[in-house]
């Protein structure tokens, strides 16, 4: 009973009045190590309880439940403060801060397309890091507005960051088979290719495939592709490569026409980014998680709910 009355009184002296391991070894006579030790287990012993304030506040505790279940490096949850309408100025910022900070010299990074990643890079810092490199991940897309399109968004990041660019140029889906195995015969394209197995950062929007995505809506795909699609069970997109809901991505009959990086090379690059926002897309991110291709996932806080909600 004494020895745990002393434990107690270590306990007040270190959390309570914050004496330092040194200054209650002296009063105490003990090793620094000793007390060390002591300290260690008052925990396991019952004598404090550690409390983190605030963990079920906020977004830190779906953060936390979205890593642990999908073995991520890190989730990071938007704040809309309620404009669950209007959320993507506020994921694109909060994704371009997290780039802004985890962008180092001498990275190799791949983009894809989208409105959610051409918001975030337009909201990137412009630094100085010229000994990168940005490769374009999937082939060009003729649509209507340019700021969405994979060529015009790896060139305005590697503006951002005063770099080297290199191009994929080749449509992103083609007509027929046979056009994209002559297109990969091209010395060019194939040195895109090499690029993209060299890639130490990946940053992407996430797709559904429904009727009203961007990829029907812009004229990619046609609904009946679409519907095929589905009726596989693909409900998402990667960079273009469609995936079921179970996460798998094999056997997809549209991958025979699509211009586009591998899922398993995304799988091999250090840290893939997944940016996406929505209630509405929680399916495809679900698909895309489940692929194992995501290290980071950027989403927003209702979303992040909804995710928690059917993980399982």
């Amino acid at each position: 009973m004494e020895k745990k009355s002393l434990y107690i009184k270590i306990a007040h002296w270190y959390y309570n009045l914050g004496l330092t391991q040194d200054e209650i070894a002296k009063r105490l006579s003990l090793t620094r190590q000793r007390v060390n030790r002591i300290i260690s287990s008052l925990d396991e012993m019952g004598v404090v309880t550690i409390k983190v304030n605030g963990y079920d506040r906020g977004n830190v505790r779906y953060e936390t439940m979205i890593e642990e279940h999908f073995g991520l490096k890190q989730c990071i949850v938007a704040e809309t403060y309620g404009d669950n309408e209007n959320i993507l100025p506020s994921l694109a910022a909060v994704a371009a801060n997290y780039l802004d900070a985890y962008i180092q010299s001498k990275m190799v990074i791949g983009v894809s397309w989208g409105v959610t990643l051409a918001e975030t890079i337009s909201r990137m810092s412009f630094t100085k890091k010229n000994d990168c490199m940005v490769v374009q991940m999937v082939g060009a897309q003729n649509i209507d507005k340019d700021v969405l399109k994979s060529d015009e968004i790896a060139r305005t990041l590697a503006d951002k960051l005063d770099c080297a660019c290199y191009m994929l140029y080749a449509p992103v889906i083609v007509d027929q088979s046979e056009t994209k195995k002559m297109l990969m015969n091209e010395k060019s394209i194939q040195k895109s290719f090499e690029y993209m197995k060299k890639c130490d950062l990946g940053i992407f929007g996430i797709g559904e495939l429904k009727e009203k995505s961007t990829m029907v809506m812009r004229g990619l795909l046609k609904k009946e592709e679409i519907t095929r699609l589905r009726e596989a069970g693909f409900k998402g997109d990667l960079c273009v490569n469609p995936v079921r809901l179970d996460g798998s991505w094999d056997n997809c009959y549209l991958m025979e026409r699509v211009m586009t990086v591998d899922m398993t090379v995304l799988k091999n690059i250090h840290n893939v980014v997944g940016i996406a926002g929505g209630e509405e897309k929680t399916e495809a991110i679900l698909s895309c998680l489940r692929s194992g291709c995501i290290d980071t996932l950027i989403i927003d806080d209702a979303t992040a709910k909804r995710l928690v909600k059917v993980m399982n």
